[in-house]
């Protein structure tokens, strides 16, 4: 089991104070969340969604922490997973076997799908979740009779497993991207039952990896959005996010 986690996050930064139920690790406890990325690795093997997936991370919007919102022109907005460009219509993987809690459609998540991982838990009662946003369409769901027996259960059962290397989607460009960038958004969340709080960790830790700051991160309002594609145009088409300044 996983050490309690409670004692060492804070509030997701937010300037309109919206997400009051979710955190993020406390970075004054640099030590601590590097032995839990440490351990959490220990306790169990991650797959990757997307192969080479840390070579496809948009460095402008797509790493955990600080950025320009893309969409909403928002500046000093908290990112709270990684966005993984590719191609249309790739398969995406779990990030380890677990159990389906919800495939369908959302406003800004577009398709998702969203797994909770009941094997990885913490001592103070947090469980993992997976979520994979934006995709073109999900691959795992559960039926009408399934869903009628999920509400009168209070989402309990059926229990859909999810073994590791089942494709459970398929990347697109759904929801608030609007067809503008092709990519999958992975999410690590530990979730409280009963406290009903979501503590969003950085997916690439996961993996070992080290994440980078994003590059949009000093961008303070649209005229400096609209100035970086003025002087990075070949590298905004490159990269795929070049409708984005349309």
């Amino acid at each position: 089991m996983l050490p309690i986690i409670e004692l060492y996050i804070q509030k997701r930064p937010e300037k309109e104070g919206q997400r009051d139920q979710q955190y993020i690790p406390n970075s004054k406890y640099i030590e601590f969340w590097q032995d839990f990325y440490q351990k959490i690795k220990e306790y169990t093997l991650f797959d990757k969604p997307i192969s080479y997936m840390e070579d496809k991370i948009n460095p402008y919007f797509g790493y955990f922490g600080f950025r320009f919102h893309p969409n909403t022109k928002q500046p000093d907005y908290f990112h709270t997973g990684i966005s993984i460009s590719e191609k249309p219509k790739t398969k995406v993987l779990p990030v380890c076997d677990g159990v389906l809690e919800y495939s369908g459609f959302g406003i800004v998540n577009g398709f998702y799908v969203f797994l909770s991982h009941p094997h990885i838990q913490t001592e103070d009662g947090y469980v993992m979740y997976s979520l994979y946003m934006h995709l073109k369409k999900p691959l795992v769901k559960f039926s009408s009779y399934q869903k009628m027996l999920r509400e009168i259960s209070f989402h309990k059962y059926p229990q859909i497993m999810i073994e590791r290397e089942t494709p459970i989607g398929e990347v697109g460009s759904t929801g608030i991207v609007d067809g503008k960038h092709s990519h999958l958004h992975l999410q690590i969340e530990f979730r409280h039952p009963q406290k009903k709080k979501v503590v969003i960790i950085d997916p690439l830790r996961l993996y070992g990896s080290r994440s980078l700051k994003n590059r949009s991160t000093d961008l303070k309002n649209n005229e400096d959005f609209e100035e970086l594609y003025t002087f990075r145009k070949k590298e905004m088409k490159k990269l795929g996010i070049s409708r984005y300044f349309e």
